[in-house]
């Protein structure tokens, strides 16, 4: 399939949907953004979608993600506040990682019983030479604890417990893993203040949940957990079966892992409103990723 049909298949899916949505949410526009990986070189892009619906009251924002890099889920959440008073997100089936960072700024997350979200812990690689792992904070933040109640194990105030983790984790990745986990909070207490629904001692509760309280990166949250969170959680059938059929194209169209061979292109994100379709693909050269755009 070439990009120019790609496209118009999309378009022939997605604008009935986005039609009906706006009817549904009181005629606020809409914006589809589905995401293999969050980054920064979508942001030019959303730009021009939202410069296309101009300054609106509320803006309806439907994510497909699995995650991505922290800071551009922040800059796409600030760039779409520049352009309303407030934003929905709408999460019918994937919207993991830092996809759940960018739902801390809605006004209000809508989901469905397929909703997939997750922690929010960082990760990095630790280890030195061939002992290299990839580890989140909470690994190193939870040490103690292990301790405690696997091997009834004290670990005082005297004891090594720094010498113990850097014979195994390069001094600096140590510093690298709290350097970003101070950046998640940070990020994550900046987007909940947007949104303007938490005081702050109750911001550092969902973090601290989002964060650590999960036990794995994957762990597959569910909106309504989020909802006792006290996050801002809606469950709206009509919602549901209105986007239902765009998740399933972007099952079947967006990834590596859709294309016909190894050699073949392929995208890796798509960005949907009323007046503009934009793909983006990727093929195995490694060169920059290019928009196929459709008005």
């Amino acid at each position: 399939m070439n990009k120019s049909t790609f496209n118009e298949n999309i378009h022939k899916i997605a604008t009935p949907a986005i039609n009906k949505l706006q009817k549904e949410l009181d005629d606020h526009p809409i914006i589809v953004i589905a995401a293999s990986h969050i980054d920064m070189a979508m942001l030019s892009e959303l730009y021009n979608h939202l410069n296309n619906i101009g300054y609106q009251n509320t803006i309806n924002i439907v994510i497909y993600t699995r995650g991505g890099d922290i800071n551009a889920a922040r800059r796409v959440a600030l760039l779409i506040s520049d352009y309303c008073d407030h934003f929905n997100i709408i999460a019918p089936y994937y919207c993991q990682s830092s996809g759940t960072l960018l739902a801390l700024a809605a006004n209000t997350i809508y989901y469905s019983p397929l909703s997939i979200f997750s922690a929010i812990d960082p990760h990095l690689h630790g280890g030195q030479e061939d002992n290299c792992a990839a580890l989140s904070g909470a690994d190193i933040k939870l040490f103690s604890k292990m301790s405690k109640e696997w091997f009834e194990t004290e670990i005082s105030p005297q004891s090594n417990m720094l010498g113990m983790l850097c014979e195994h984790i390069f001094p600096p990745t140590l510093t690298a893993f709290y350097r970003t986990v101070l950046e998640v909070k940070e990020i994550a207490h900046e987007l909940l203040q947007r949104a303007g629904k938490h005081k702050k001692t109750s911001q550092s509760n969902i973090i601290e949940a989002l964060m650590f309280s999960f036990h794995s990166h994957d762990y597959a949250v569910t909106g309504q957990q989020l909802e006792e969170l006290t996050l801002p959680c809606i469950n709206n059938n009509q919602i549901n079966a209105i986007t239902w059929p765009i998740i399933e194209a972007f099952i079947d169209f967006i990834g590596g892992g859709n294309r016909a061979d190894l050699d073949s292109p392929w995208c890796d994100t798509i960005i949907v409103s009323s007046h503009r379709l934009a793909s983006r693909w990727k093929d195995t050269s490694g060169l920059n990723p290019k928009w196929q755009i459709n008005n």
